[in-house]
Protein backbone atom coordinates (compact mmCIF):
# COMPACT_ATOMS: atom_id res chain seq x y z
CA UNK A 1 0.00 0.00 0.00
CA UNK A 2 2.57 2.33 0.88
CA UNK A 3 4.98 1.49 -2.27
CA UNK A 4 1.35 1.99 -4.20
CA UNK A 5 0.75 5.59 -2.39
CA UNK A 6 4.80 6.67 -3.28
CA UNK A 7 4.36 6.10 -6.72
CA UNK A 8 0.91 8.14 -7.15
CA UNK A 9 2.84 11.22 -5.29
CA UNK A 10 5.31 10.88 -7.84
CA UNK A 11 3.26 10.92 -10.86
CA UNK A 12 0.82 13.64 -9.18
CA UNK A 13 4.77 16.10 -8.52
CA UNK A 14 5.89 14.59 -12.39
CA UNK A 15 2.32 15.69 -14.12
CA UNK A 16 2.68 19.07 -12.28
CA UNK A 17 5.99 19.56 -13.10
CA UNK A 18 5.38 18.99 -16.76
CA UNK A 19 2.04 21.51 -16.55
CA UNK A 20 4.74 24.09 -15.64
CA UNK A 21 6.81 23.14 -18.79
CA UNK A 22 9.38 21.69 -16.91
CA UNK A 23 11.22 18.64 -17.92
CA UNK A 24 11.20 16.10 -15.65
CA UNK A 25 13.37 13.01 -15.60
CA UNK A 26 12.46 9.51 -15.35
CA UNK A 27 14.70 7.99 -13.05
CA UNK A 28 16.83 9.21 -9.91
CA UNK A 29 19.67 10.53 -10.18
CA UNK A 30 23.19 8.63 -11.43
CA UNK A 31 25.68 8.04 -8.80
CA UNK A 32 27.86 11.11 -8.14
CA UNK A 33 31.26 10.23 -9.87
CA UNK A 34 34.30 12.24 -8.39
CA UNK A 35 35.05 13.46 -5.75
CA UNK A 36 35.60 17.16 -5.95
CA UNK A 37 31.90 17.10 -7.16
CA UNK A 38 30.70 15.35 -4.25
CA UNK A 39 33.27 18.51 -2.06
CA UNK A 40 31.56 21.11 -4.15
CA UNK A 41 27.49 19.85 -2.89
CA UNK A 42 29.10 19.80 0.56
CA UNK A 43 30.31 23.42 0.36
CA UNK A 44 27.48 24.82 -1.24
CA UNK A 45 24.82 22.89 1.33
CA UNK A 46 27.35 23.75 4.59
CA UNK A 47 28.12 27.04 3.45
CA UNK A 48 24.20 28.16 3.69
CA UNK A 49 24.23 27.75 7.69
CA UNK A 50 24.71 30.89 9.38
CA UNK A 51 27.89 31.03 11.39
CA UNK A 52 29.82 28.60 9.28
CA UNK A 53 32.56 29.05 6.29
CA UNK A 54 33.76 26.24 4.30
CA UNK A 55 37.52 26.68 3.27
CA UNK A 56 38.76 24.05 0.65
CA UNK A 57 42.13 22.24 1.26
CA UNK A 58 43.36 23.37 4.60
CA UNK A 59 44.99 22.20 7.03
CA UNK A 60 45.78 18.78 5.07
CA UNK A 61 41.71 18.03 4.93
CA UNK A 62 39.98 17.98 2.30
CA UNK A 63 37.37 21.10 3.75
CA UNK A 64 38.44 23.00 6.69
CA UNK A 65 34.49 23.74 8.04
CA UNK A 66 35.25 26.62 10.66
CA UNK A 67 32.29 28.62 12.84
CA UNK A 68 32.71 31.93 13.68
CA UNK A 69 33.45 31.05 17.51
CA UNK A 70 36.65 28.96 16.68
CA UNK A 71 34.87 25.34 16.54
CA UNK A 72 36.61 23.61 13.58
CA UNK A 73 35.37 20.57 11.46
CA UNK A 74 38.16 18.57 9.52
CA UNK A 75 36.25 16.79 6.33
CA UNK A 76 38.09 14.06 4.54
CA UNK A 77 35.92 13.12 0.86
CA UNK A 78 35.60 9.47 -1.01
CA UNK A 79 33.38 8.40 -3.37
CA UNK A 80 34.04 4.74 -2.31
CA UNK A 81 34.24 4.25 1.60
CA UNK A 82 37.47 2.44 2.40
CA UNK A 83 40.66 2.07 4.94
CA UNK A 84 42.85 4.68 2.89
CA UNK A 85 39.80 7.51 4.31
CA UNK A 86 40.47 5.62 7.46
CA UNK A 87 44.00 6.58 7.49
CA UNK A 88 43.36 9.95 6.02
CA UNK A 89 40.87 11.37 8.69
CA UNK A 90 42.73 10.10 11.51
CA UNK A 91 45.86 11.66 13.31
CA UNK A 92 49.01 10.49 13.36
CA UNK A 93 50.27 8.03 16.56
CA UNK A 94 52.75 11.72 17.43
CA UNK A 95 50.21 14.18 17.05
CA UNK A 96 49.10 14.35 20.29
CA UNK A 97 52.37 13.59 21.76
CA UNK A 98 53.95 17.02 19.90
CA UNK A 99 50.83 18.67 20.43
CA UNK A 100 50.31 19.30 16.39
CA UNK A 101 47.01 21.35 15.64
CA UNK A 102 43.81 19.41 14.51
CA UNK A 103 40.35 20.17 14.35
CA UNK A 104 37.68 19.91 17.30
CA UNK A 105 35.85 17.31 14.99
CA UNK A 106 36.58 14.69 12.24
CA UNK A 107 34.16 14.25 9.60
CA UNK A 108 33.70 11.56 6.29
CA UNK A 109 31.81 12.68 3.62
CA UNK A 110 31.14 9.44 0.78
CA UNK A 111 29.04 9.30 -2.15
CA UNK A 112 26.83 6.34 -0.40
CA UNK A 113 27.02 4.22 2.08
CA UNK A 114 26.51 0.58 1.51
CA UNK A 115 26.26 -3.01 2.61
CA UNK A 116 29.95 -3.50 2.42
CA UNK A 117 31.12 -0.11 3.76
CA UNK A 118 28.62 -0.28 7.02
CA UNK A 119 30.95 -2.07 9.49
CA UNK A 120 33.55 0.82 8.28
CA UNK A 121 30.84 3.13 9.41
CA UNK A 122 30.51 1.51 12.24
CA UNK A 123 34.45 2.01 13.17
CA UNK A 124 34.77 5.12 12.15
CA UNK A 125 32.14 6.53 14.51
CA UNK A 126 33.74 3.96 17.48
CA UNK A 127 36.61 5.69 16.32
CA UNK A 128 34.72 8.95 16.81
CA UNK A 129 34.61 10.24 13.51
CA UNK A 130 30.93 10.87 11.68
CA UNK A 131 30.06 9.74 8.49
CA UNK A 132 27.73 11.29 5.83
CA UNK A 133 26.29 11.03 2.54
CA UNK A 134 24.01 12.48 0.69
CA UNK A 135 20.37 12.33 -0.09
CA UNK A 136 18.43 12.77 -2.80
CA UNK A 137 15.16 14.80 -3.28
CA UNK A 138 12.50 15.99 -5.57
CA UNK A 139 13.65 19.70 -6.38
CA UNK A 140 12.17 22.37 -8.93
CA UNK A 141 13.80 20.72 -11.68
CA UNK A 142 13.44 17.15 -10.93
CA UNK A 143 15.24 15.65 -8.59
CA UNK A 144 18.79 16.54 -6.89
CA UNK A 145 21.40 15.58 -4.64
CA UNK A 146 21.74 17.48 -1.15
CA UNK A 147 23.51 17.29 1.81
CA UNK A 148 21.80 16.88 5.35
CA UNK A 149 24.20 18.94 7.35
CA UNK A 150 21.78 20.01 9.59
CA UNK A 151 22.09 17.10 11.33
CA UNK A 152 25.48 18.12 12.79
CA UNK A 153 25.52 21.70 12.33
CA UNK A 154 22.12 23.36 12.37
CA UNK A 155 19.46 21.74 15.22
CA UNK A 156 20.44 22.67 18.72
CA UNK A 157 22.62 20.05 20.38
CA UNK A 158 23.32 18.46 17.40
CA UNK A 159 27.20 19.26 16.99
CA UNK A 160 27.50 18.32 20.31
CA UNK A 161 26.61 14.36 19.93
CA UNK A 162 30.25 14.61 17.40
CA UNK A 163 32.48 13.54 19.20
CA UNK A 164 35.34 16.53 20.27
CA UNK A 165 38.54 15.39 19.46
CA UNK A 166 39.68 18.52 22.18
CA UNK A 167 43.00 19.62 20.14
CA UNK A 168 46.08 20.95 22.22
CA UNK A 169 45.70 23.84 19.49
CA UNK A 170 43.25 24.42 16.34
CA UNK A 171 44.15 24.27 12.62
CA UNK A 172 45.06 27.37 10.73
CA UNK A 173 42.81 29.26 9.13
CA UNK A 174 43.67 30.97 6.23
CA UNK A 175 42.89 35.10 5.79
CA UNK A 176 40.47 34.58 3.18
CA UNK A 177 38.45 31.94 1.65
CA UNK A 178 40.00 30.37 -1.59
CA UNK A 179 38.64 29.44 -4.53
CA UNK A 180 40.68 26.28 -5.15
CA UNK A 181 38.88 23.12 -6.11
CA UNK A 182 38.47 20.71 -3.17
CA UNK A 183 38.79 16.94 -3.32
CA UNK A 184 41.09 16.94 -6.61
CA UNK A 185 44.44 14.74 -7.21
CA UNK A 186 47.30 16.78 -5.98
CA UNK A 187 45.54 19.93 -5.09
CA UNK A 188 46.88 23.22 -4.33
CA UNK A 189 46.71 24.03 -1.19
CA UNK A 190 47.09 27.79 0.58
CA UNK A 191 49.11 26.66 3.90
CA UNK A 192 51.04 29.39 6.65
CA UNK A 193 54.22 28.40 4.16
CA UNK A 194 51.90 29.71 0.64
CA UNK A 195 51.04 32.90 2.50
CA UNK A 196 54.68 34.08 3.38
CA UNK A 197 55.85 33.52 0.12
CA UNK A 198 52.71 35.18 -1.59
CA UNK A 199 53.21 38.49 0.82
CA UNK A 200 57.64 38.33 -0.57
CA UNK A 201 56.59 37.70 -4.06
CA UNK A 202 54.77 40.99 -3.65
CA UNK A 203 56.85 42.78 -1.84
CA UNK A 204 59.53 41.98 -4.41
CA UNK A 205 57.26 43.12 -7.29
CA UNK A 206 56.66 46.82 -5.05
CA UNK A 207 60.51 47.68 -4.41
CA UNK A 208 62.10 45.79 -7.54
CA UNK A 209 64.18 43.15 -5.46
CA UNK A 210 63.66 41.24 -2.51
CA UNK A 211 66.86 40.92 0.39
CA UNK A 212 67.82 37.65 2.43
CA UNK A 213 66.77 39.28 5.56
CA UNK A 214 63.22 40.07 4.36
CA UNK A 215 62.76 36.89 3.22
CA UNK A 216 63.95 35.64 6.83
CA UNK A 217 61.71 38.42 8.49
CA UNK A 218 58.32 36.22 6.83
CA UNK A 219 59.72 32.96 8.64
CA UNK A 220 61.56 31.25 5.63
CA UNK A 221 65.38 30.47 4.52
CA UNK A 222 66.29 31.99 1.84
CA UNK A 223 67.92 28.66 0.28
CA UNK A 224 65.54 27.61 -1.32
CA UNK A 225 64.42 31.06 -3.32
CA UNK A 226 68.14 31.66 -4.03
CA UNK A 227 70.19 29.21 -4.30
CA UNK A 228 68.66 25.48 -6.90
CA UNK A 229 67.94 22.24 -5.35
CA UNK A 230 69.05 19.36 -7.68
CA UNK A 231 67.63 19.73 -10.98
CA UNK A 232 65.60 22.45 -9.74
CA UNK A 233 66.59 25.92 -10.76
CA UNK A 234 66.85 28.88 -8.41
CA UNK A 235 63.54 30.80 -8.22
CA UNK A 236 65.34 34.64 -7.78
CA UNK A 237 69.26 35.68 -9.25
CA UNK A 238 71.65 38.47 -7.80
CA UNK A 239 70.17 42.01 -8.76
CA UNK A 240 72.35 45.13 -10.07
CA UNK A 241 73.57 45.58 -5.61
CA UNK A 242 75.30 44.07 -3.20
CA UNK A 243 72.29 41.62 -1.26
CA UNK A 244 69.85 42.36 -3.81
CA UNK A 245 67.57 39.40 -5.41
CA UNK A 246 65.45 39.44 -8.45
CA UNK A 247 62.80 37.08 -9.45
CA UNK A 248 63.69 34.96 -12.66
CA UNK A 249 60.96 32.92 -15.10
CA UNK A 250 61.79 29.66 -12.44
CA UNK A 251 59.33 31.64 -9.69
CA UNK A 252 56.03 29.32 -8.87
CA UNK A 253 53.24 31.37 -9.69
CA UNK A 254 52.39 31.92 -6.43
CA UNK A 255 49.99 35.14 -7.44
CA UNK A 256 48.26 33.10 -10.25
CA UNK A 257 47.39 30.47 -7.45
CA UNK A 258 46.40 32.33 -5.04
CA UNK A 259 45.19 35.76 -6.42
CA UNK A 260 42.99 36.83 -3.73
CA UNK A 261 46.00 36.39 -1.44
CA UNK A 262 47.97 38.26 -3.61
CA UNK A 263 46.02 41.53 -4.32
CA UNK A 264 45.40 41.35 -0.65
CA UNK A 265 49.22 41.23 0.15
CA UNK A 266 49.93 44.10 -2.64
CA UNK A 267 46.97 46.47 -0.95
CA UNK A 268 48.82 45.62 2.55
CA UNK A 269 52.03 47.29 1.08
CA UNK A 270 50.30 50.44 -0.53
CA UNK A 271 48.12 51.06 2.75
CA UNK A 272 51.57 50.34 4.52
CA UNK A 273 53.61 52.98 2.60
CA UNK A 274 50.85 55.28 2.73
CA UNK A 275 51.33 55.66 6.20
CA UNK A 276 54.86 55.62 6.27
CA UNK A 277 55.21 58.88 4.14
CA UNK A 278 52.16 60.66 5.69
CA UNK A 279 52.51 63.49 7.85
CA UNK A 280 51.24 63.23 11.54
Amino acid sequence: MATTLRKVQQERRAAAALSAGRIVPKERLAPIAKENELCDLFIRDFNKIVGWTCYPETAGFDILVVHQDGRQIGVEAKLSLNMKVVDQILPSFNDDLYGRPGPDHRLVIVSRITDASEGIVKMLQRFGVSVLSPRQRWGRDGYEYYFPVDLIANEPGCLERMFDWSPAERCYVPPIVSNLPAGVPSPIRLTPWKESAVKIVALMRSQGFVTVKQIALHGMGATRWTQPIGSASAWLSKGASRGQWVETEHMPPFDKQHPELYAMAVEALALSEKNEFSLT
